[in-house]
């Protein structure tokens, strides 16, 4: 009954674990669906047909959590609504929209334009009303949803592909210039969410998709936001007014140069139609879209830039869809360097050094003599219980009963004490080397550079902090105790028979042999099967939390069947290695019961031919150690395998942990209390490539921005714009030369002191995180949209709009107060009047270094300098005046750009 007892627990432990589980399941088994409750009648005139319905998002619900606290959890989460503690709401919308309508939808930002699109998506739940949709549909989101695919894969989106088709639809995005760039043509991969890829990029891939799934109703989010001029009017009149000419679009847009080509114009505000017309209409009828008209077209004619869009060129004939180098990669260099990199895999025995940092997480390698001097007590406790028992039945000794029973409970208390001891001390060890395992692994990766997550799945890491740590947690420590106890056992009973019968060494020797052959045969298979499962777990994981990521484009699609397949698939490869698992254990197993029956014959031969000179007792007693010690050389071999499986999850976190490329500390320096006190910054001859084998992304940049001045960044995409600001914050090392800052070089200072986030620890009062809110134009005077300090953020911001979260960050900006401020394309979602009263806003900020990435001329045109960067090297550096001035003659990017820009 021992070796049953000792299990019991595990068995227990493992039984609540699966009800929990269970639980889990059903309790998301049981969860609300989403239902589409759109009438659907493809015979209808109208493409869209909205009679008084009511929108709004999920609301958060309320749950007891372990302590009796209520936890407001959300039920859905929704790409954008308002931040109020009251859900946002499209309220007794009516909408009408023809089969080959094109409908522009306008508004200020949090005006409620890409929820009405994510309720014609069937994102937002309708309370009221109908919905009828006469044909099928598809979403553009503002942020587009890439998958971890090819270009071309993320473009037929599950569909037989058309070469026809697929030639027209590309060229109509512009996207055939992009592919002369790529490595592999269309066939080139896209990192995972497109994390490699710009945003026009993913745009205009998204638009691609949308037009090749040949559906009738196609809703568009911002989709021009991210493109440059010459693109954005190839775009408009090739793909939107040209292949989707005889389809109903419905497009939410910013840019109001637009919008006289559209059939109609929607002008939100609060989630309710504020204005319904044509342009013409509108035009001559409404005062104050005429005067939103008028004011945009006079401010973009001073910075001759009516479209406000990329200053990037012509039709972006240099954009390159990139890795994350996002810099001029050449073609033979970039298809020897896979994007997504294959999972490190070890293909041999886990190494020592990960069992020596095992223990040394533990605490010391002393740990290993402790445990092992606890265990030779307690096995030598059980075998002596056993003999003292045999003994007494034959009378061995002259005892008296108190005698025997004395000491049988002595051995018996020492062995229990002993086994506590023991399993006490694994736990506490393993548990200490697991935590800080763990610690390592995790300051690692939070300090590993910005190449390790563009090349790294996030299913793999969340494998890694999950499955992973869950083993070294939970499952090794039994693991290793369970082994320890069964070698203990058999050494001891293998002991105990060759002391009486000494010529079992002779049978023992060649079994024990077979015996080591087979278990050596099972390990390696074993372990390299838990090898291939980790990795297959990996890609279930990134396979779902991708499908999670763009759900609402897969709904609005319709494709939920495809990407259910898909995750099928993975599930069923990685049930295949756990599969394999089970099936080698049987293989084992029927071996080692052969070899047990074996030695039992042995030991039963031996007994009957030693009967004269072996007491019965003794006889019986190894015989039924012997019947025990099959099972347990069975589970002992289970058991060191189970250590090894479990040794390749330490082996991974272990290489997080130690072997991962790792950034410099956050504190290397001290720095005087005032630094940065006047903000200027020096790039002295930098070059920096973003990984090895990679050509440099910037190539000998020399810049110097005086403190206080205002300095615009522009070029064309790849041109080096981005990596001048990763190089700033030190996000990629340089490869050579120096960056620094008031006379102080960045390299020698920790980062913590480069990369400060807003107000972490409450440093600043209200009244400076509402200044900073009204400053960037999130939330105005009136409080209209009732935004507060107190509202609720969602992971990633997704209850804000783009336009908000960029606001947001602005303001964070803000509150910091630093002396220099780098914007990076931060007003590209916002609205025309938002984006002027930021530009004032910041105008006004007197005493601080701007470095401002354009995305729309005006943002940079009143700039004391503006830079313009091409394929990496500084092109051309001066003021507006001076760079517009000097390109009459010389055809600058900055004159070639606003005249291309002023004509759209």
């Amino acid at each position: 009954m021992r070796f049953p007892l000792s299990i019991f627990p595990v068995a227990v432990g493992q039984v609540i674990d699966a009800l929990a589980s269970v639980m889990r399941v059903q309790e998301f088994l049981l969860a609300e669906e989403a239902s589409e409750d759109a009438i659907q009648d493809h015979g209808n005139d109208n493409a869209i047909v909205v009679r008084d319905a009511t929108f709004t998002w999920e609301q958060t619900r309320s749950r007891q959590s372990s302590d009796g606290s209520v936890i407001d959890e959300k039920r859905v989460e929704s790409p954008n609504t308002s931040m109020s503690q009251d859900t946002f709401q499209i309220p007794e919308l009516n909408l009408t929209v023809g089969r080959s309508e094109l409908v522009a939808v306008i508004g200020n930002v949090g005006s409620g334009k890409s929820s009405l699109l994510a309720a014609l998506a069937g994102e937002m739940r309708k309370t009221t009303g109908t919905v009828m949709f006469g044909a099928t549909r598809a979403f553009c989101p503002q942020n587009a949803w890439i998958q971890n695919a090819t270009v071309r894969e993320n473009i037929i989106f599950g569909r037989d592909f058309d070469r026809s088709l697929y030639d027209r639809v590309t060229q109509a995005c512009a996207l055939l210039p992009d592919f002369k760039m790529l490595p592999n043509g269309d066939d080139t991969e896209i990192g995972e969410r497109g994390i490699t890829v710009s945003g026009g990029q993913k745009q205009r891939i998204n638009i691609a998709r949308a037009i090749y799934f040949n559906a009738d109703i196609i809703l568009m989010d911002d989709p021009l936001s991210a493109v440059d001029a010459e693109v954005g009017r190839h775009v408009m009149e090739g793909a939107i007014c040209g292949l989707l000419a005889n389809k109903c679009r419905i497009l939410a847009t910013h840019s109001l140069h637009v919008l006289h080509k559209c059939d109609r114009i929607i002008w939100l505000d609060g989630g309710r139609v504020k204005a319904d017309g044509t342009y013409h209409d509108l035009m001559d009828h409404n005062g104050e879209f005429a005067e939103l008209m008028t004011l945009a077209a006079t401010t973009d004619d001073k910075s001759k830039n009516a479209d406000g869009e990329d200053l990037s060129g012509h039709v972006e004939k240099e954009v390159n869809l990139q890795t994350p180098e996002k810099t001029a990669t050449s073609k033979s260099t970039s298809s020897q360097i896979a994007l997504m990199q294959a999972e490190e895999r070890a293909v041999e025995a886990v190494s020592w050094d990960v069992y020596v940092g095992y223990l040394r997480a533990a605490g010391s390698l002393m740990i290993a003599p402790l445990v092992i001097f606890l265990l030779t007590i307690a096995q030598v406790a059980y075998i002596a219980t056993g003999l003292w028992l045999s003994w007494w039945t034959a009378g061995q000794f002259p005892l008296t009963l108190s005698g025997w029973l004395g000491t049988y409970a002595g051995l018996g208390f020492a062995q229990a004490i002993s086994i506590f001891a023991f399993f006490v001390c694994v736990s506490i060890f393993g548990t200490k080397a697991s935590r800080h395992m763990f610690q390592m692994a995790m300051s690692r990766v939070l300090r590993a550079p910005m190449a390790f997550f563009d090349t790294t799945p996030l299913g793999r890491i969340t494998n890694r902090f999950s499955k992973d740590v869950d083993v070294m947690d939970n499952k090794l420590t039994d693991s290793l105790r369970m082994y320890f106890m069964t070698i203990g056992n058999i050494i001891a009973v293998f002991a105990l028979i060759i002391a009486y019968f000494h010529i079992f060494v002779a049978a023992m020797v060649p079994l024990a042999l077979i015996y080591l052959f087979a278990t050596s045969y099972y390990n390696y298979s074993a372990r390299e099967i838990k090898r291939h499962e980790a990795i297959q777990r990996s890609n279930v994981l990134a396979k779902v939390s991708e499908a999670i990521y763009g759900h609402s484009t897969i709904r609005a699609y319709g494709v939920q069947g495809h990407f259910v397949n898909t995750i099928r698939r993975a599930i069923d490869d990685f049930d295949g290695a756990y599969f394999l698992t089970f099936a080698n254990q049987c293989w084992l197993g029927l071996r080692l019961d052969a070899i047990g029956l074996i030695l039992i014959f042995v030991i039963g031969l031996l007994i009957v031919t030693s009967r004269f000179s072996v007491h019965p007792s003794i006889g019986g007693l190894v015989l039924s150690y012997m019947l025990s010690i099959i099972n347990i050389c069975s589970f002992a071999v289970r058991q060191m395998a189970e250590v090894q499986n479990d040794m390749n999850s330490t082996e991974r976190v272990y290489y997080y942990g130690h072997r991962l490329a790792e950034e410099p500390p956050a504190h290397l320096g001290q720095l005087p209390t005032d630094w940065p006190h006047a903000g200027g910054i020096v790039f002295n001859n930098v070059q920096l490539r973003y990984r090895p084998r990679l050509p440099l992304a910037l190539k000998g940049v020399s810049l110097q921005v005086k403190g206080g001045e205002r300095v615009g960044i522009i070029g064309r995409t790849g041109s080096g714009k981005s990596t001048i600001i990763q190089a700033l914050f030190r996000i990629v090392n340089l490869s050579s030369g120096s960056i620094s800052i008031d006379g102080v070089d960045i390299s020698q200072i920790g980062l913590g002191t480069v990369r400060s986030n807003l107000d972490p620890f409450d440093e600043h009062s209200d009244l400076d995180l509402w200044s900073a809110l009204r400053k960037s134009g999130l939330v105005d005077e009136t409080g209209a949209n009732n935004i507060t300090l107190d509202s609720p953020v969602d992971e990633e911001g997704l209850n804000f709009s783009l336009g908000q979260r960029q606001l947001m960050a602005l303001a964070r900006a803000l509150v910091k107060d630093s002396k220099i401020i780098v914007c990076d394309e931060a007003t590209s979602s916002v609205d025309f009047a938002t984006d002027e009263k930021v530009q004032q806003t910041l105008g006004n900020l007197k005493g601080k270094t701007f470095l401002c990435i354009a995305h729309r001329l005006r943002t940079i045109i009143g700039y004391d300098r503006i830079c313009v960067m091409d394929q990496g090297h500084v092109a051309e550096l001066d003021s507006p005046i001076n760079l517009y001035d000097w390109g009459a003659s010389s055809g600058t990017c900055v004159r070639r750009v606003a005249l291309a820009e002023a004509t759209s």
